[in-house]
């Protein structure tokens, strides 16, 4: 495979360990975002650009958008793809797809995560903990904490399945694609979800989702049916895909089962460029609701008439090139 220049910045081996040891400790939202200014203007012009997008070509466009629940990117993304969702309707497909982890031994699986007290000298002379007490304490303390088997959602056979910010944001995962499924009318699940990202968080998803739900007009109790019926099923499917597509973090996007933007596109410099059709847009915009707009119509056969309707980038400050 040809190296590619990364869109995140590469963390050393102790700190990547650090990192999940914190994770594990506070749920604390993970992802390394490089700064960046708003643009002004649409973004798009007519320069080359070293990299260019291009799809398969089909009826129906289909952007694919996998995520978490809770990580702060992938609302981000769900925000971004809103207005996106608003403009099409039924006229290109925007798909969600939720990213889990399967456990098959928790042993092994919290001992990889929670740090090696070994390295403990290692790890402080890195400055990531004052002293070696220290370290083994906090090592203890979270791969305690791992191994508690209530963190997972847990099948008949034992098996469990893990989301990266803990149990609740599991089952709101699960939630959030049996609305999905259930729902005919789109636009309700997409009420749904930006009700949750506004007013729930991996601490109270489990009691706060049911309000939302109803205030979009979905029906909790066939949810909940749902959730307890098929929970597993669902988060096979969900596995399956980010297995298939390779899929690790959360917010990746795939237009027509392709990478949106290539990772060719990033430079660590922040001034990678991607062209679109003949458009050119530069790495501060790759998630812009127009930028993705382009994508889609480039990659249908026939673009639909609302392509020449240009959307407007979202208020505050611009969503972040990072991740979960």
């Amino acid at each position: 495979m040809t190296e590619k220049k990364s869109k995140y910045i590469k963390v050393p081996t102790p700190a990547a360990i650090l990192i999940v040891i914190l994770l594990l400790a506070t749920s604390f939202y993970s992802g390394i975002s490089w700064s960046r200014n708003k643009a002004q203007n649409s973004g798009n012009n007519t320069n080359t650009a070293a990299t260019t997008f291009e799809a398969k070509k089909t009826d129906k466009a289909e952007l694919k958008f996998f995520v978490m629940s809770f990580c702060p990117y992938g609302n981000q993304m769900e925000d971004v793809l809103r207005p996106v969702y608003d403009l099409f309707k039924d006229k290109v497909n925007l798909t969600p797809k939720y990213i889990f982890e399967k456990i098959s031994n928790l042993d092994t699986y919290c001992k990889s995560r929670s740090g090696d007290p070994a390295q403990c000298s290692v790890y402080v002379q890195n400055k990531y903990f004052t002293s070696e007490a220290e370290c083994k304490k906090t090592i203890s303390q979270n791969l305690a904490k791992c191994q508690d088997g209530s963190a997972y959602i847990k099948s008949e056979k034992g098996v469990m399945y893990a989301s990266l910010h803990g149990r609740q944001e599991a089952n709101q995962d699960v939630r959030e694609i049996c609305a999905w499924n259930l729902s005919s009318d789109k636009k309700q699940w997409w009420d749904f979800i930006g009700a949750v990202n506004k007013n729930c968080t991996a601490q109270n998803a489990d009691s706060c989702w049911e309000d939302q739900a109803k205030t979009a007009g979905l029906d909790t109790n066939k949810i909940t049916e749902c959730f307890n019926k098929d929970g597993i099923k669902l988060i096979e499917e969900q596995i399956a895909e980010t297995d298939k597509f390779n899929v690790s973090g959360s917010p990746t996007v795939l237009i027509n089962d392709v990478a949106f933007p290539p990772e060719s596109a990033y430079t660590q410099d922040g001034k990678g460029s991607l062209k679109i059709g003949n458009k050119v847009t530069t790495q501060d915009r790759y998630r812009m609701p127009n930028v993705i707009k382009e994508a889609l119509c480039v990659s249908s056969k026939k673009a639909p008439s609302e392509c020449k309707t240009i959307l407007s980038d979202p208020s505050g400050s611009a969503p972040a090139a990072g991740g979960c």
